[in-house]
């Protein structure tokens, strides 16, 4: 038995509050005042506006693409899945590997390496990066954004949610174009209160109109963000003006929380385990005309995998909560969205509104718990965290994720995840629904995130801006508009030469028409070229690169095609890995 005199308790207990006083140093907030953007209007005169329609764009955080009832899952999603089945549904929708290029993209219709987003946020910059543009870990003005060019053509324009483009004033919503705006500017916080997902802060960030703001009583994610939205169109009702809009949930991003009753609900739906999950929801694909035939995803060779059976029946009985308090977030989204929708039918403005859906990202394998300790030291003495007993996950003051398990169930027959730039993680659920689009159509050939800016503009009728915008000179879009083939006049959005790149961390892909090359340093993988046929094989189970060396020279060219387009600077000694 060990034994501890009275002088070495005294020398822990004072490392131990050296410790937490350096912690508490290190999150202390930022004090003084702010410069604070000017908030916009319209200026357009609204007899250029009035008859035009709203756009509400819908953007789920880590969303696998077999999570919703739509795409096969047994998750109750039945708000979301009328939007899906009123319009066009996307099997072959990419976005970028992580959430903060995913928006990048979104807003700007632009690679994320040339609009800020070259790194995941500020603190990921390596010293090879520093000082480059594209690579300020937020959102820069080197192109033009979504809400601006709506704002300037008379809409009234808001947002609701994650932002994660940027956390000073400067980078906040009014800055570029967003007339009302609550966000979080973080990757991910609690869905009860502050509570950060990343050591070293005291509580997440919030902004209202782009001055700091704290979170109010009986604060709940999915059903705030939805009253806040509703708040911001109740204001203008009086308007004539039509507006634009972006809720942006943070659900079901980590850590895992939900409302109690909601996750009762799914208590008994995954004792059967996460291989057979993985099975069913494979099956409602190729029922629902998404995917051909069975694929199993091809597992990432760094995680530890266990099999279902091999657990001891605790092990099982948590796993089996975890999923549920997952299933739990997305469920309560979708209720949420369900009210939203509702409303928007009660004040005679739902069917002149255009829905696009999409997650940011594949869904989240990592795992996380393991930053659990240094969330709960950063937090001391401030928020609860964090009790990870199985009675209490999915409570506010727990702090765990999906993990590398039951994510194989949500990524569907894709390779890996979110943070890789395998069609595991860029590639997601997504659908547009609204007058003059098809109903209950399935769209299975490449489209992208950057095609959404030219597709809206084209609907509202809105001229292109080129390579200037606002007296600036601007990155000009690189999506293409989709709306003749959601009108059903074309079966086609791009041609079988489409090109589009990734890269996250060093990891990097790029695809042209149906071939795909991908390359992963370590530690990641072992920093050699795959080559991939996605046209017979989605899944990324046959790398080609010994036997196709003609065809692996010529993506190798696409690759430095891109790279250079992009300003691609792949980093050099990152003290972080993701």
């Amino acid at each position: 038995m060990l034994k501890f005199s009275w002088k070495k308790i005294l020398l822990l207990v004072f490392i131990l509050a050296a410790v937490v006083a350096i912690f508490q140093i290190m999150v202390k907030p930022q004090s003084g005042e702010e410069a604070l953007p000017k908030v916009p209007s319209p200026s357009s005169p609204v007899s250029d506006v009035e008859n035009k329609p709203n756009i509400v764009i819908v953007v789920a955080d880590d969303l696998g693409y077999t999570d919703l009832g739509s795409y096969g899952g047994e998750i109750e999603t039945p708000n979301l899945d009328s939007i899906a089945e009123s319009g066009v549904q996307f099997s072959q929708f990419h976005v970028g590997a992580a959430c903060s290029p995913s928006r990048a993209m979104l807003m700007t219709g632009v690679d994320n390496h040339l609009v800020g987003l070259g790194v995941f946020n500020e603190k990921t910059i390596a010293s090879n990066q520093k000082g480059i543009p594209g690579y300020e870990g937020k959102l820069n003005k080197s192109a033009a954004s979504l809400s601006e060019v709506f704002l300037d053509s008379g809409y009234h324009t808001y947002i609701s949610g994650k932002w994660h483009l940027g956390y000073d004033a400067e980078s906040s919503p009014p800055a570029f174009g967003f007339q009302r705006s609550f966000v979080q500017l973080e990757g991910g916080a609690g869905h009860f209160n502050e509570l950060p997902v990343l050591p070293f802060q005291r509580k997440a960030n919030y902004r209202e109109d782009g001055r700091r703001v704290s979170l109010p009583e009986n604060f709940y994610s999915s059903d705030f963000y939805t009253d806040k939205l509703i708040s911001y169109i109740d204001q203008d009702n009086s308007s004539t003006r039509p507006f634009f809009a972006i809720l942006a949930y943070t659900a079901p991003h980590w850590p895992l929380q939900a409302k109690k009753e909601t996750i009762d609900k799914y208590e008994e739906k995954y004792k059967l385990g996460y291989e057979r999950l993985a099975q069913q929801r494979i099956q409602s694909l190729v029922e629902k005309g998404l995917l051909d035939k069975p694929s199993e995803a091809q597992p990432y060779i760094n995680d530890d995998l266990q099999r279902w059976d091999s657990l001891t029946e605790e092990e099982q009985q948590y796993e089996a909560r975890r999923m549920a308090v997952y299933a739990a977030m997305i469920d309560d989204m979708d209720n949420a969205f369900g009210r939203f929708v509702s409303h928007l039918k009660e004040v005679e403005k739902y069917d002149n509104t255009l829905f696009v859906f999409l997650s940011d990202n594949g869904a989240e394998g990592h795992q996380m718990d393991f930053m659990a300790s240094l969330v709960e030291l950063s937090t001391l003495f401030g928020i609860e965290c964090c009790d990870n007993s199985y009675e209490n996950i999915g409570e506010a003051s727990s702090f765990i994720d999906l993990g590398p398990h039951w994510v194989r169930a949500s990524i569907g027959p894709h390779r890996i995840y979110k943070g890789f730039p395998t069609q595991g993680g860029i590639i997601a659920p997504a659908f547009i629904s609204g007058n003059g689009v098809e109903k209950n159509k399935k769209f299975h050939e490449f489209a992208s995130v950057k095609d959404v800016f030219p597709t809206l503009l084209e609907y509202a009728g809105i001229e292109n801006h080129g390579s200037f915008y606002g007296g600036r000179k601007v990155h000009p879009l690189e999506g293409v508009s989709m709306l003749e083939m959601l009108s059903g006049q074309s079966d086609t959005v791009h041609n079988d030469k489409e090109m589009m790149g990734w890269e996250l961390f060093g990891k990097h892909s790029v695809r042209f028409g149906e071939w795909k090359l991908l390359r992963m340093p370590p530690p990641y993988g072992e920093n050699q070229w795959e080559l991939y046929d996605l046209s017979k094989d989605p899944s990324e189970g046959n790398n080609l690169a010994s036997t196709e060396p003609e065809m692996l020279q010529k993506m190798i060219k696409k690759w430095e095609e891109y790279k250079d387009n992009a300003n691609i600077v792949l980093p050099g000694k990152m003290w972080w890995t993701y």
